[in-house]
C-alpha cells in the first residue's frame, strides 16, 4: 500500500554510481552515443554542465545545452533527453523558485542531488595578462560574488546574460582586454586562458543541483535517502503545526521547509493536472465561493456571509530524511494527505550525490536484478589508535570499513570495536584505503607523515589516490608538512574536530569541526567524507589553516596558558567559592589533563602563539605596574 501511495513502480533494475558509470562508459565505447543525454540550461561550459560531469562522470553522459529552463524542462518532458540537471538552491542566493514551479508543471521526479562547490575563474584570450584587462563581464550574480576581487583589480564590470556565455562572447568576438568570470570547463570549451581561479569573495558558495527524470526510482533497502514533497493547506489556525506534527510524532528528521506563494489560478491548474495523473498521492478538496458584484468596475464586494478568494495560496516544500515507501514515512505521508488540500511527492532519492535505480533507459544501460550491485563501503585507515583514534573509530565503523595501525598494540580493542588491526604501516597501506586519518600528536606529526610516504612507496602505491586527513590542533604546520611530503596522488584535507571523548561523549551535535580543502583531485570523495561529519551533527566551519592558527592563538593557547599558570598557584576549593572561582578550578583541571607536549606544540608550531605570549607578558607587567603605582 505504501509503494502505491508513494507513486513508485517496482523495478527489477538497481544500479550504483561507480559500477553504473563503468558500464555506461563501456556501452558508450560500443556505440556512437554516450549512455545518457542530460539537459541543462545555459551555454556549453555553464556550471550546470560542470555539475553534471562531477555527478555522473565524463564518459557516460552527453550534456545538451538549452537557452532557457523552460526549454530544458520541455526537452525532458517530451523525452528528447534522458535526464535533466537543474540548480534548485544556492547557499548565498537562496532558492531558485522558477525551477520549483517548472518541476510541478512538468510532473518530473528527483532521482539524485548534488552539492556543487562554485569556484569562479577569471579567463581571457590567450596571452592576456591581468594588467592588460580593462573590463570583466559575467552574469550579474557572478559579478556580485567576486565584487571585492574586481574592485581590487580596478577594472570595469559589465553584466552579461550568462557566465559561460561571457566566455563565448570573448572567444567569438576576439575581445582584447576583456575577461570573463565563469567555470574552468568554459575555458576549455572556448579556448581561453585562465588568469586566476577561486576568485569568489566567499568560499562557502555551494549550489544544490537536482537530477530529474520522467519516472521515479526505487531505492534498495538500507540506503540513506531523502524525500522531497510539496503541499498546500487550508488557511486555518494551527494548520502548519498539524502538518509538521505528522513527522515529529514519528521522529522523522526534516532537512528543509520553505513556503512559497502561488496564485490561486495556477494552483487550480496544478490540482486539475495532478488529479488526472495516476499513481500520485494527491488530494484536492479546497473550494472557493466568490461573489462578484455588478457594475462597470466589476470589483469584488465582501459581505459577512462570503468566503473571499485569497490573492495567494501557499505551497510548502519539505525535505525529510527517509525513503517515501518506508512504513513509518509512508504512514506520515498518508496522514499528511488527509489534512492537505494539495500534495505531491517530488522524489525519493539517495542522499548526497549517490546514484541508485537508474533504469528504464531503454537498451542503453540495463543491470539485471540477479546481478544487483551493492555499493562497497569506503575504506578508512586510522594511524594513532590511542584515546582519540578509538573515539573516532567507534562512530566510523557503522559507515566505513575501518582499519587501524599504531605504535602500541591495540589489536584487542580494535577487535572489540569492529576495526581491522594492521601490524605495520606497510600492511595498512596495502588495504588501498580511500581515506587515511592521521591521529598522532603534533610533535610526532612530521615524522609520521614521512613514515606514511615511505610505506606508500614500499608497497608500490605512489600513484594510488587517497584522501589524507589530519586532526591536529595546529593547522599551518600540518598543511605545509603534508604538501611537502605526501605523493602528488594524495588529496589533502586539513581538519580540527574541536571536541574529544569527554566533550563529545553525549553526541557531536553543534560541536565545531574546522576544515580546509587543501588539495583535491577527487572532490566528490572529500565532500562525502565531510558530509559524514555533518550528518553526525557537527557544526561545519570552513576556514583556512592560517586563519585557524591566528584564532587558536587567541583562544586555545591563551586557555591552556591560563590554566597552567593557575595550576602553579596550587589553588584549592573552599567554603566560600564563587562561581567564577569554580570555573577557574575547572579550567585548571581541563587543561592539565592534556599533556605538556600538547601545550608545548601549540606554542612551538604556531608563530601566532609566540606573539600572544609576548602580549600576555606585557599585559601582566602593565597590570602589576598599575596596581603598584596605585599604592604610591
Amino acid at each position: 500500500a505504501s509503494s502505491k501511495a508513494s507513486g513508485f513502480a517496482s523495478s527489477p533494475f538497481v544500479a550504483w554510481a561507480d559500477p553504473l558509470l563503468a558500464m555506461a562508459a563501456a556501452a558508450s565505447e560500443a556505440s556512437d552515443s554516450p549512455a545518457f543525454t542530460v539537459a541543462f540550461q545555459g551555454e556549453k561550459g555553464a556550471y550546470s554542465e560542470a555539475a553534471t560531469f562531477e555527478l555522473l562522470g565524463r564518459n557516460a553522459v552527453r550534456p545538451v545545452p538549452y537557452p532557457s529552463f523552460d526549454e530544458a524542462f520541455q526537452a525532458l518532458s517530451t523525452h528528447s533527453v534522458d535526464l535533466l540537471m537543474v540548480p534548485i538552491e544556492n547557499s548565498l542566493g537562496g532558492t531558485i523558485h522558477a525551477n520549483c514551479d517548472l518541476q510541478l508543471q512538468h510532473s518530473l521526479f528527483i532521482i539524485a542531488e548534488h552539492d556543487f562547490r562554485v569556484r569562479h575563474c577569471l579567463m581571457a584570450l590567450p596571452g592576456t595578462k591581468k594588467a592588460d584587462l580593462t573590463k570583466i563581464i559575467s552574469h550579474p550574480q557572478a559579478l556580485a560574488q567576486c565584487d571585492s576581487y574586481i574592485r581590487n583589480l580596478g577594472v570595469v564590470k559589465e553584466a552579461a546574460y550568462d557566465t559561460a556565455g561571457s566566455a563565448k562572447l570573448i572567444a567569438d568576438g576576439k575581445l582584447v582586454g576583456v575577461a570573463a568570470i565563469c567555470s574552468e570547463i568554459a575555458a576549455r570549451h572556448y579556448g581561453l586562458e585562465i588568469l586566476d581561479e577561486g576568485i569568489e569573495d566567499d568560499d562557502g558558495n555551494f549550489t544544490r543541483f537536482l537530477l530529474l527524470r520522467n519516472a521515479p526510482v526505487r531505492i534498495p533497502l538500507g540506503i540513506k535517502c531523502k524525500t522531497s514533497i510539496v503541499f498546500s493547506l487550508e488557511n486555518q489556525a494551527g494548520a502548519l503545526f498539524k502538518a509538521l506534527s505528522v513527522f515529529a510524532l514519528r521522529d522523522i528528521d526534516l532537512a528543509k521547509i520553505e513556503s512559497r506563494p502561488c496564485k490561486p489560478d495556477v494552483m487550480d491548474r496544478l490540482e486539475r493536472l495532478f488529479w488526472g495523473m495516476s499513481g500520485n498521492m494527491l488530494s484536492s478538496n479546497r473550494q472557493f465561493n466568490v461573489r462578484v458584484s455588478a457594475g462597470p468596475a466589476h470589483k469584488k464586494q465582501r459581505t459577512d456571509n462570503e468566503i473571499v478568494k485569497p490573492t495567494y495560496r501557499y505551497l510548502f516544500y519539505v525535505d525529510f530524511f527517509a525513503p517515501a515507501d518506508e512504513p513509518n514515512a509512508a504512514n506520515a505521508l498518508k496522514h499528511l494527505q488527509e489534512i492537505t488540500s494539495f500534495f505531491r511527492i517530488l522524489g525519493s532519492y539517495p542522499r548526497g550525490g549517490t546514484l541508485a535505480g537508474l533504469d528504464n533507459l531503454g537498451t542503453k544501460v540495463v543491470v539485471p536484478a540477479s546481478r544487483t550491485l551493492v555499493k562497497p563501503k569506503r575504506k578508512v585507515g586510522i594511524i594513532g589508535f590511542g584515546t582519540f583514534g578509538q573515539f573516532l573509530a567507534k562512530k566510523m565503523v557503522s559507515e566505513f570499513d575501518v582499519f587501524a595501525a599504531s605504535r602500541d598494540d591495540y589489536s584487542t580493542i580494535a577487535g572489540e570495536l569492529g576495526v581491522s588491526w594492521c601490524r605495520s604501516l606497510d600492511e595498512l597501506m596495502q588495504q588501498r584505503l580511500d581515506v587515511l586519518l592521521i591521529s598522532v600528536s603534533i610533535l610526532s606529526f612530521e615524522g609520521m607523515v614521512r613514515r606514511v610516504t615511505s610505506a606508500i612507496n614500499n608497497v608500490g602505491l605512489s600513484d594510488h589516490s587517497m584522501l589524507v586527513v589530519d586532526v591536529c590542533s595546529v593547522k599551518v604546520h600540518a598543511k605545509n608538512t603534508m604538501l611537502a611530503l605526501l605523493p602528488a596522488a594524495c588529496d589533502i584535507l586539513c581538519t580540527h574536530p574541536m571536541f574529544g571523548p569527554q566533550s563529545g561523549k553525549h553526541g557531536w551535535g553543534g560541536l565545531p569541526f574546522v576544515f580546509e580543502r587543501v588539495r583535491l583531485l577527487d572532490a566528490p570523495r572529500c565532500e562525502e567524507f565531510l558530509r559524514w561529519w555533518s550528518e553526525q551533527g557537527c557544526r561545519m566551519v570552513d576556514m583556512s589553516s592560517e586563519v585557524h592558527d591566528e584564532c587558536a592563538a587567541g583562544s586555545q593557547f591563551v586557555t591552556h596558558f591560563t590554566g597552567r599558570v593557575l595550576s602553579r598557584l596550587d589553588l584549592r576549593t573552599g567554603p566560600i567559592n564563587t562561581k567564577g572561582f569554580d570555573s577557574l578550578l575547572q579550567l585548571v583541571d581541563n587543561t592539565c589533563k592534556d599533556s605538556f607536549d600538547l601545550f608545548f606544540a601549540l606554542y612551538k608550531f604556531n608563530p601566532n602563539s609566540a606573539q600572544q605570549l609576548q602580549c600576555l607578558e606585557a599585559a601582566m607587567g602593565d597590570l602589576c605596574k598599575e596596581l603598584r603605582d596605585g599604592m604610591k
